[in-house]
């Protein structure tokens, strides 16, 4: 049954228990705890009553952020051809702590090629750069490729095999 608060007229406000609506939540996606707790706290709940909500849902292993994690990176990595830098900054953004992110990433190495996805992401790209010149498409490449979290060592490899040419021919 929900709760009830007194609203700002003096009467009765029905507000659903805590726990039901992270469940809801967690019913529709994977969630970290943080974001959990921020859901909570927009709805007006209490740091007490979110911090029992988040033990409870860890201790019923409906919350596990290094499983989260885990998961999460497998699926961004291979629907976006993300690379890990973007997948540890979307994840710091959701509240994951660097250790659980840490091994995400490494499990996500072992099954998953970061030059394959950012060949992915290059092939993607590719078909909007057609037609502008060769240092200019070169530029847009590389920052679409940093914007996408990939090093700058295969930043310049995956530049250098699209335009391996067009170094010489600017130059000249």
């Amino acid at each position: 049954m929900g709760r009830t608060k007194a609203g700002s007229t003096g009467e009765p406000l029905d507000r659903p228990d805590p726990w039901g609506v992270a469940l809801k939540q967690l019913a529709l996606r994977a969630r970290s705890a943080e974001e959990v707790r921020r859901s909570l706290t927009r709805r007006g709940y209490g740091r007490d009553e979110i911090a029992a909500v988040l033990a409870r849902l860890t201790a019923s292993r409906y919350l596990d952020d290094a499983d989260f994690a885990r998961t999460w990176v497998v699926a961004r990595a291979r629907r976006g051809a993300k690379g890990p830098a973007r997948l540890a900054r979307e994840l710091r953004a959701k509240g994951v702590a660097d250790a659980d992110i840490g091994a995400a990433l490494s499990a996500l190495a072992e099954e998953w090629d970061v030059a394959e996805a950012a060949a992915e992401a290059v092939r993607r790209k590719l078909p909007s750069l057609h037609g502008v010149p060769p240092s200019v498409a070169r530029r847009r490449l590389a920052a679409f490729l940093e914007r996408r979290g990939f090093s700058a060592e295969l930043i310049l490899a995956m530049c250098r095999a699209q335009f391996h040419g067009a170094e010489e021919s600017s130059e000249g």
